[in-house]
């Protein structure tokens, strides 16, 4: 599990870091933790860094605050834990912008800390088991639900756009689109279903992708794609 902690107090940094570590020990866990002292720092070495599971995010910090900080990772990773920390609770409400996983009030109790980190790594374990396989040919591929961006429809083949890849295979729809239940998967158009983890704006012009493409929505889907978003995004 990899951990990211941002932090501009080098005291409460260390803090936070030795409790993540007894939360390892304690349930047999293989943490990489990186270390931040501002955001800055963080969003450079993000470029370079493989991505990590769950991140710590100070909220109170010089010239780009953890907030900010978080919308910007959101626009990079949309399946990052994040966690926020700060001594004042009115920030609370703002983290639901970027989907924060928790708000953790300083200073940080060592039981609060352990049941975030526990109930992400489970969520984590879950997200790997849900998977489908996928056959092209002789060839046949195991798929994370949670990779896959968006699905299309083309003629009689199916297209898997994942973040880094594009797959296609022979399938029909009715039956691939069983395996993926709403609210995180919606159907916005009969050529397209969408993973709700990824998307940006949406309006009825289309629903936004990872920042990089839109897609239609039919007029009979809109209010259904609605509803799935908030569902998804507010429960």
């Amino acid at each position: 599990m990899r951990i990211a902690i941002c932090e501009d107090n080098k005291e409460h940094m260390e803090i936070l870091e030795e409790m993540v570590n007894r939360w390892a020990k304690r349930e047999n866990e293989q943490v990489a933790i990186g270390r931040y002292q501002s955001a800055e720092q963080f969003l450079f070495c993000m470029k370079d860094e493989p991505h990590y599971d769950f991140a710590f995010l100070d909220i109170q910090m010089s010239k780009i605050n953890g907030l900010q900080l978080a919308k910007m990772i959101r626009e990079e990773d949309r399946l990052i834990f994040l966690v926020f920390t700060t001594a004042l609770k009115k920030y609370a409400p703002k983290g639901y912008e970027v989907s924060a996983f928790r708000y953790l009030i300083k200073p940080l109790q060592e039981n609060e800390v352990f049941q975030a980190l526990t109930k992400a790594s489970q969520m984590i374990e879950d997200r790997k088991r849900e998977a489908v396989i996928v056959t092209r040919g002789d060839e046949s591929r195991r798929i994370y639900k949670d990779d896959i961006c968006y699905i299309e429809v083309d003629n009689h083949h199916i297209i898997l756009h994942l973040r880094d890849e594009t797959i296609r295979f022979k399938a029909k729809l009715k039956e691939f689109e069983t395996q993926f239940r709403e609210p995180q998967f919606c159907k916005c158009h009969r050529s397209y279903i969408v993973n709700l983890r990824y998307t940006g704006k949406i309006s009825k012009e289309g629903v936004e992708i990872d920042g990089k493409v839109t897609l239609p929505i039919s007029k009979s889907r809109w209010e259904v794609l609605n509803h799935c978003y908030m569902e998804y995004y507010m429960t």
